[in-house]
């Protein structure tokens, strides 16, 4: 690999790849030039002359390396960022932090109210095509590129509101107290999330679904999700794109619980076989049911 000023945060990561893969100096696609058609979102108001806003792409660069270095939470950001000045200016040299400037990295806040109002499909997009310009750059040999592909496992699909991160919308008057809703797919083994959609509220998760649904590799993935998704038309989309689901059932459809509590309890006739008169076989005998096994 190659000697550059991250390199000592690239080490803390697991990439299996890095030791069988050789890395020259400009092979990859630059992050920082991805970053820079994210488009500007801050409308900044009351700033001094000599201390003009941070710049968005070293802001980014910051939040992403902090939290592949492990730094969780706008504060622990800072404070490692703060660190960097000290012990690894270097690092902040490499990802264009300004040095004209009284403070040379963000305070907690200045994070915050960044990730807050952010173009997030924007920047979703943004890394998931450096990302495929990357491996493709990479041009892994096979076994690595095997051991690193997505595996054929669990994608779960749930929503969280993110509190303190308001909406900017016009009726925020009327409904200051809404949240920013993310729904998204999440692959549990891989620690990735494969897409989210934002809404409103909790409330428009069934739609959110579907259409992620639209847009999700389904073959070989085992889809998991709260009771309020386990709807018919999911379940024949999920199937129908070779995947499976498991999905729970509870009291909001008592007829379906009482089907399920019906079909698994242990007086229930054994799955495929009539409890009508035994049948005369071709050779003359008797087809009976057979009693469940209780061994």
């Amino acid at each position: 690999m190659s000697s550059t000023p991250v390199d000592w945060y690239i080490t803390q990561l697991a990439f299996p790849f890095w030791s069988e893969t050789e890395i020259l100096p400009g092979t990859l696609p630059s992050l920082l030039k991805a970053l820079a058609g994210v488009p500007e979102h801050r409308r900044p108001r009351g700033y001094r002359k000599d201390e003009p806003p941070y710049p968005l792409v070293p802001m980014l660069l910051l939040l992403l390396v902090g939290t592949l270095c492990g730094r969780r939470g706008y504060q622990a950001l800072a404070e490692w960022a703060a660190d960097c000045v000290v012990a690894h200016p270097e690092l902040l040299d490499a990802l264009g932090c300004p040095t004209d400037r009284r403070r040379r990295t963000p305070v907690a806040a200045t994070f915050f109210r960044c990730v807050r109002d952010m173009a997030l499909r924007a920047v979703q997009q943004t890394l998931q095509e450096w990302l495929i310009a990357t491996m493709t750059a990479l041009d892994l040999p096979p076994s690595v590129a095997q051991a690193i592909a997505p595996p054929p496992d669990q994608v779960a699909l749930d929503g969280k509101t993110a509190r303190g991160a308001a909406l900017r919308r016009q009726h925020a008057a009327q409904d200051a107290g809404a949240g920013l809703h993310l729904f998204a797919a999440y692959m549990p083994a891989l620690h990735v999330v494969l897409d989210q959609l934002c809404a409103d509220s909790k409330g428009q998760e069934l739609t959110m679904a579907r259409l992620l649904l639209g847009s999700l590799p389904l073959k070989g993935r085992v889809y998991t999700a709260d009771a309020e998704l386990t709807q018919r038309d999911l379940c024949q989309t999920i199937c129908e794109g070779g995947g499976d689901y498991l999905f729970p059932v509870k009291g909001n459809q008592p007829t379906l619980l009482r089907d399920i509590e019906e079909a698994f309890s242990p007086s229930a006739p054994a799955c495929g076989r009539s409890t009508a008169a035994p049948e005369q076989g071709a050779a003359g005998a008797t087809a009976a049911p057979t009693a469940p096994d209780t061994a």
